[in-house]
């Protein structure tokens, strides 16, 4: 399973293992396999301060993270822009999403929570296919740390 944790919860998850939130998912990083899924790609690079970048790439070194290249993302992106009905202003993490397989998103930010379960394409289906996204808003729902969806 791959986890996208949005840049307003990042602060969070990078600077205390210890937080209770936070806590299970590193407990499933570092013991069940689970991954973090990141790019540096497009606004991904204008949200990430360097300091974080190297927190996720020490990440990818010890094999809990995986990187997704900008140039993936930013053509899924494009796409998405294209022919999506999104609300979110965070198109770029459900890009990311798509390219990498990541069905569990961390954030805070409700409009991208939206579009992550419910976001539509402008012919109806749903933008976050099968299995749909679901959404990790703390540890009452380290349940959601299981299931193995991620490409690659």
């Amino acid at each position: 399973m791959c986890i996208i944790v949005d840049t307003n919860r990042l602060d969070v998850f990078l600077s205390s293992q210890d937080n209770e939130d936070v806590k299970p998912i590193y407990d499933w990083l570092n013991n069940k396999g689970g991954k973090i899924v990141y790019s540096t790609g497009g606004k991904f690079n204008e949200e990430v301060k360097k300091s974080k970048r190297r927190a996720l790439a020490g990440l990818i070194r010890s094999g809990r993270a995986r990187f997704v290249s900008g140039e993936k993302l930013e053509s899924e992106r494009q796409r998405l822009v294209e022919e999506s009905n999104h609300k979110s202003n965070d198109i770029h993490v459900l890009a990311l999403a798509l390219v990498s397989g990541a069905r569990l998103l961390y954030t805070e930010d409700q409009a991208l929570r939206n579009d992550f379960r419910k976001g539509k394409w402008k012919n109806g289906r749903f933008i976050i296919g099968n299995p749909r996204g679901r959404l990790y808003s703390g540890r009452r729902n380290s349940n959601l740390l299981t299931a193995d969806v991620c490409n690659g």
